[in-house]
Formats: C-alpha cells, sequence, structure tokens
C-alpha cells in the first residue's frame, strides 16, 4: 500500500510529464510551421518545396505521438485513481 505522500509526488510527476510533452511538442510544432512559412515565402526560388514537406513530415507525427502519449498518461492516471473522467 501506498502512502499518501508517496501518490501526491507521483500524481505531481504525471502532470509534469504530461506538461513537458506538451511544451516539447508546441516547440516542435512552431519549429514545423516556421519552417512551411519560409518555404511559402521563398516559392519563386528552386527547392522551396523541402521546408515545406519537412514541416509538415514533422507536424503530424508529432501531434500523433502527442496523442498516444496523454492517452497513455491519463490511463495511468485514472488507474491509479488520481484524475476521475
Amino acid at each position: 500500500m501506498r502512502t499518501r505522500e508517496e501518490a501526491s509526488f507521483r500524481k505531481i510527476c504525471l502532470w509534469l510529464v504530461m506538461g513537458a510533452c506538451f511544451l516539447l511538442a508546441g516547440y516542435l510544432s512552431f519549429v514545423s510551421v516556421l519552417s512551411i512559412v519560409v518555404g511559402v515565402k521563398s516559392a519563386p526560388q528552386p527547392g522551396f518545396w523541402m521546408p515545406i514537406l519537412a514541416g509538415l513530415a514533422c507536424v503530424f507525427p508529432v501531434l500523433w505521438a502527442l496523442v498516444r502519449v496523454t492517452k497513455l498518461l491519463l490511463s495511468q492516471m485514472v488507474e491509479e485513481d488520481i484524475v476521475r473522467i
């Protein structure tokens, strides 16, 4: 049986991990969108499609991974009765 302090520490750690995941996903999404904007603004130059392709290739896996990690952490929190959904 876990003590109350262990449960509250675990709760804080899970929320911090989820927050860190959202911050990382936000940063990577920002860089991806910035890459797409740079590609669109440099349309007359040859190879302008490369930053657009790189941005699109990064933004979708980042969002997919964020959804998967969030579901995993929330299910862990529900299982340990940290959060009620």
